[in-house]
C-alpha cells in the first residue's frame, strides 16, 4: 500500500511537472506572439514613414516642375515656333532672340549655351548655363495694331436703327 502511495505521489509529481512545463510553454508562446505583433507593427510603421517621405518628395518634385512650367517667358530665351515628330523622336523649331530659326532635338546645345533636355508634343524644357530648368514659351505673333492707312479704317460705322416695339426682327410687313 505504501508503494502504491509512493507511486501515486510520483505520478502526481510528474503530472504537476508536466502542467508546469505546459504552462511555461504556453507563456513562452504567448510572449513570442506578442513580440511578433510588436515587430510587425514597427515594420508597418516604417513602411508608412517611407511612403510619407516618398509622397513628400513626389509633391516637391511636382511643385518644382510646376514653378518651372508656370514661370513667365524670359526676354532673350528662345521661343517655340513648332514641335513635330513621333514617339521619342521629337524635333522643335525655335526662334532665337536675334530672329534666327533653328531645329533642335533633345540633347542639343544652343548657341546661347542652353541645353535642350526634353521635347514633348506641347513643351520644350531647356537648361540654362546656370543649370536652371526652363520651359520655353510658345511663339506669339505680335498683335496687329491700328493702321490708319488701311483701306476702310476711317469709314464711319453704320448706326443701329431702333425697331418699333412689337415688331419682330426679320418679319415681313
Amino acid at each position: 500500500m505504501q508503494n502504491k502511495l509512493k507511486m501515486l505521489a510520483a505520478v502526481s509529481a510528474l503530472m504537476l511537472a508536466g502542467i508546469a512545463s505546459a504552462e511555461s510553454t504556453s507563456e513562452s508562446l504567448t510572449r513570442i506572439d506578442a513580440e511578433t505583433l510588436v515587430l510587425k507593427a514597427r515594420e508597418r510603421q516604417l513602411e508608412v514613414q517611407v511612403n510619407i517621405v516618398n509622397k513628400q518628395n513626389e509633391i516637391l518634385a511636382r511643385q518644382t516642375m510646376a514653378s518651372v512650367i508656370s514661370a513667365p517667358p524670359v526676354v532673350g530665351d528662345p521661343v517655340i515656333r513648332a514641335i513635330e515628330g513621333i514617339g521619342k523622336t521629337m524635333f522643335a523649331t525655335l526662334q532665337m532672340n536675334d530672329g534666327s530659326i533653328v531645329d533642335v532635338q533633345s540633347g542639343d546645345i544652343l548657341a546661347n549655351g542652353m541645353k535642350i533636355l526634353s521635347i514633348r508634343s506641347s513643351e520644350v524644357i531647356a537648361q540654362s548655363k546656370n543649370s536652371q530648368r526652363i520651359r520655353l514659351a510658345s511663339y506669339a505673333p505680335p498683335a496687329p495694331g491700328f493702321n490708319p492707312s488701311y483701306p476702310g479704317a476711317n469709314l464711319p460705322q453704320p448706326a443701329l436703327q431702333p425697331q418699333p416695339a412689337g415688331q419682330a426682327r426679320g418679319s415681313a410687313r
